[in-house]
Parts: C-alpha cells; structure tokens; sequence
C-alpha cells in the first residue's frame, strides 16, 4: 500500500517527512487539507486533533513528526543501524526539538518588541548553546551528526531552513552550507526540491 502523508497544503512540517520519503524512494502520496474547508470536519477524527500523520495502512496511523520521520528513517536506511549511532541521532533530534518549540512558542506574544526581545534570549541562550555544541560535532564528522547520512541531518536541514529567516543561522552553526550541500547533493533530494512537489516553491 501507498503510504499517506497527511498535512495542509503548505510548506511545514510536513516537508521533513517528505525529505526522507524521497531519499529512500518511497511511494508515497501526499494530501493537503484545506485549513478553511476540510480541517475543521477532519480534526475531531484525528488523534490529537492535529497533522501530520501517516497514514501506513488501512489499520495504522502514525501521528508526531519525529515519530512519523523515526518510521520512515527505518524504511529508508537513514536511522543508524549502530546502537549507540542511532541513539545520538534521537539526542541531537530532541536537543534541536527543544530550540524550536521555544521559537514555535513566540505565536502567542502579540507585542512585536516584546518578541524581538524574547528571540535575543533564545538566540543568546539555548539556541547558541545547542548550534555551537552541534557545530561541533558536524565539523568532525565532515557535515553530519553520526558520521554519515542520517535523519538527524534531515532534521537539521529542516530547522535551519525555518531560523533562516529569524536568525542568522551561518554565524550560529558555520557548518551549515556544508550540511546543506551534503543533503542538497544527493541527487534524489535534488530532484525533489526543483518539483513541484516541494511546497517551498510555492509563495504561501
């Protein structure tokens, strides 16, 4: 069966998900659901009343992103078979999880200096803590986390790109354009990101 990647018809957390799909050359479907139309009709079915979920088969649904991309890293090779690998790829996962939920959070300050401000906190605290420890580790391992391809990096990838236009994210992790050529250079990701069906194309 076609697995189901479930989201709105924007770029977001979703494109991680479609990223490892990709690499690994899964068939997968993706639905956009109309936030107007169709997600207030959908939401009271879902599990925690939000997206993504993937959908695996007509039994199985998986919900939460880092799971969902867990699942998929699995399929696709991209999870570390090493034990202890794989267990540092989680901890950068969930380190870098961390900063963005303290960005994700900002949503609910409406006073714009007020949040100005709250970014410098985040930026000269956990944010510069975390990047300059991950800096670390990505110069070496030649740009990626464990030493080779993993969904780390894809995660990385993905969350650089989201600070990239709140932070100057060169001068917080240096590494950076050589994890993104690393990713970018990998000729299935390159194909993705020239199509249509990267949402990132498209001006939301």
């Amino acid at each position: 069966m076609t697995l189901e990647i479930v989201y709105f018809p924007a770029a977001g957390r979703a494109e991680l998900l479609k990223l490892i799909a990709e690499y690994g050359g899964l068939e997968y479907k993706y639905t956009g659901v109309p936030r107007q139309d169709e997600w207030p009709k959908l939401k009271p079915n879902t599990r925690y009343g939000q997206l993504p979920y993937l959908k695996v088969n007509d039994d199985v649904d998986i919900y939460q992103t880092i799971a969902i991309a867990r699942y998929l890293a699995q399929e696709t090779k991209l999870y570390p078979e090493d034990r202890l690998k794989a267990t540092l790829s989680e901890e950068y996962i969930l380190a870098i999880s961390d900063v963005l939920g303290k960005f994700f959070a900002l949503s609910a300050i409406t006073d714009e200096e007020a949040k100005k401000e709250e970014v410098k906190k985040i930026v000269e605290g956990p944010l510069r803590v975390t990047f300059g420890s991950l800096n670390q580790t990505l110069e070496k391992n030649g740009g990626y986390l464990v030493g080779e391809i993993s969904w780390a990096d894809f995660y990385l990838y993905e969350a650089l790109q989201f600070l990239e236009s709140r932070v100057n994210v060169t001068q917080e992790i240096p590494q950076w354009p050589i994890l993104k050529k690393n990713i970018e250079g990998i000729e299935k990701i390159k194909s993705f990101l020239e199509s249509d069906r990267n949402l990132k194309r498209i001006k939301q």
